[in-house]
């Protein structure tokens, strides 16, 4: 009953208009090595798109899982510009943000408004399966264990063979000391990342605001051990935690090709 709660408020928090832009200013800019981590997801989206004799592939046809306000189909984009991407949120300030930051790509993109905790989800866009690449964001950790559990068994099932998935995400730390190590660190980069000037908080200003806010209610997080045990027993294969620092981590891997098929 407690994780379906947390999981409500997940739907209230996120469909507020003043929160949702609060993170994209302040959360989201001062998210601690958020280039790295992005850089990292391509790294993983770019060797598996490679074949040997003809080099690196495009990304063809991709998903966006929690899109946000776009910036992770913002970065598949412009390393492949002619890819087609879905991109699917239920909170609409988000995909408002999203549809802004990606006007430029809006013939070739389609957004819905799906909440992924429900099963009928998947009918809906497995229509535009299958995809080689599937991305998702700060967004699966807000569903119960149970829930990501199916998550990652759809995506396997929405991905083509030797199609990738991609997961930057917030993830549950060993021990609470090593979770307040990494609270510490967040405050230092969001305190660092304010602007200068009389607008700027002191140290302990932001620590207040962050130990505080509205959506840390609804997350609920697990480890990234027993997450890449999830995705091996689902099937996936090449599965690895990529980067990881304490409550920050990408991981994934890869639905496997059929014995004797060439990698596309």
């Amino acid at each position: 009953m407690a994780a379906d709660a947390a999981a409500e408020s997940t739907s209230s928090v996120w469909k507020d208009p003043g929160l949702v832009k609060q993170y994209l200013l302040q959360a989201r800019k001062g998210l601690p090595l958020a280039q790295i981590q992005l850089d990292v997801m391509m790294r993983v989206v770019a060797g598996a798109k490679n074949a040997s004799e003809l080099g690196e592939q495009p990304v063809r046809n991709f998903l966006d899982l929690g899109c946000g306000d776009g910036i992770l189909a913002a970065t598949v984009l412009d390393r492949y510009p002619q890819a087609r991407g879905t991109l699917v949120d239920f909170s609409m300030p988000m995909i408002q943000a999203a549809v802004r930051n990606l006007q430029a790509f809006s013939k070739s993109l389609h957004i819905s408004s799906v909440d992924y905790s429900d099963p009928a989800w998947f009918d809906i866009i497995s229509a535009h399966a299958p995809f080689d690449v599937v991305v998702s964001g700060f967004s699966i950790h807000h569903q119960p264990d149970p829930v990501k559990s199916q998550i990652y068994l759809d995506i396997f099932d929405l991905l083509e063979p030797g199609g990738v998935f991609v997961n930057v995400e917030h993830v549950s730390s060993a021990t609470p000391y090593i979770e307040g190590l990494y609270d510490d660190y967040f405050i230092d980069s969001l305190w660092a990342s304010q602007l200068t000037g009389s607008e700027a908080q002191t140290r302990d200003q932001v620590a207040m605001d962050y130990r505080k806010r509205e959506d840390k209610k609804a997350n609920l997080l697990a480890p990234v051990e027993l997450q890449c045990d999830w995705l091996r027993r689902i099937g996936f294969e090449d599965v690895d935690c990529y980067f990881k620092v304490f409550e920050l981590a990408v991981f994934g891997g890869r639905r496997p090709q059929p014995r004797g098929e060439d990698e596309d």
